[in-house]
């Protein structure tokens, strides 16, 4: 974890270093030092582990890929009592923690801690560990303690929520110090719900960081499919398993409207398409319907009120900066595409 509001980006890899002494190198280097865990190789084969870290106050997410090793945390090397959710993305593996022999599998989700000991005997696959706080967490969860070495129920639907959340930490937005405290927020919120909140922290956390994943779902897929003329509240809300009303109270609650926010998709969405050097020759009409307007003369009215200039306009103009930029390099930015709920 990191003291203070920072966030640390580290890569760890294997391939680091050299092919004669990776084995040995990575097992104290990386294993003993800065993961603390014994971790040696399966089967005699070379060790091939990469790791890339993001670590945030309270909430440490690390990506994993691995050869076919066992992970040994020993007493010497407990110091810290904070829990780990992991997940499994491809392969399987044997945890023995807390009393518990657990086998993992591919879509599988279990809760460990740095504070017992306990192993890990990995096939070769990928893993997601999120470190939380032990403090921030446990008082939010009934008999926290003994979900310790178990598997979490798959159907739990705060499990996707989390995965999908997961991005927005890997992101830019948490470089302001605001919205990375929001994150970390909801990102607790949602491990409690998948651990076992009890009811007041279930209470909370459902409409608060649950909230703030779905809307962050919704507005992903908005974005994927900003140029579909047949996109709409209602495809949206079936999509993502909610009603149309639970949705709309959504974007109500960060202080704008669906359509409101789907229009204001379309128009960047266009004007990405007006200025891009690939597309200047095309007719305004396909760039509208690109867009995912049908409507031209609608089109060409709200691209006016928002950007105070008619497609034609602004086509001219990046004809004129495509010319400049051979020499300059110059390009229009275009306004952020910005998907997290508002914190306040």
């Amino acid at each position: 974890m990191v003291d203070g509001d920072d966030v640390i980006s580290l890569m760890l890899s294997s391939r680091s270093f050299d092919s004669r002494d990776r084995n040995e190198a990575f097992h104290e280097i990386f294993g003993r030092q800065v993961l603390k865990l014994e971790i040696d190789p399966l089967h005699d084969q070379p060790i091939d582990v990469e790791v890339k870290l993001r670590i945030l106050p309270g909430l440490a997410i690390a990506k994993a890929s691995n050869s076919p090793i066992v992970c040994r945390h020993t007493a010497s090397l407990i110091d810290n009592d904070d829990p780990v959710i992991a997940f499994v993305e491809k392969g399987s593996v044997l945890f023995k923690q807390n009393g518990h022999e657990t086998i993992a599998h591919a879509g599988d989700a279990i809760l460990t801690t740095g504070g017992l000991v306990g192993s890990a005997e990995h096939t070769a696959g990928q893993m997601i560990n999120c470190r939380i706080s032990r403090s921030l967490i446990a008082p939010l969860v009934s008999n926290f303690d003994a979900r310790i070495g178990k598997l979490i129920d798959k159907r739990n639907p705060a499990i996707s929520l989390f995965l999908s959340y997961l991005s927005v930490v890997n992101s830019d937005h948490v470089a302001d110090p605001h919205l990375r405290r929001a994150v970390v927020t909801h990102m607790l919120d949602l491990a409690a719900l998948m651990v076992g909140a009890h009811k007041d922290a279930a209470e909370v956390a459902k409409n608060r960081g649950v909230r703030a994943a779905r809307l962050f779902n919704i507005k992903a897929a908005i974005l994927a499919d900003v140029g579909n003329a047949t996109l709409s509240l209602t495809s949206i809300a079936a999509s993502n398993g909610i009603s149309a009303t639970y949705v709309r109270k959504l974007f109500e609650a960060d202080g704008t409207t669906f359509s409101e926010f789907l229009l204001c998709q379309r128009l960047l969405k266009a004007y990405e398409l007006l200025t891009a050097p690939g597309r200047l020759h095309e007719t305004i009409a396909a760039i509208a319907n690109d867009a995912g307007f049908n409507d031209i003369s609608y089109f060409n009215r709200t691209f006016r009120r928002a950007y105070n200039a008619t497609p034609s306009e602004i086509r001219r103009t990046a004809l004129v900066r495509t010319t400049d930029s051979r020499r300059t390099d110059g390009k229009q930015e275009i306004a952020s595409k910005f998907l997290l709920a508002n914190p306040e």
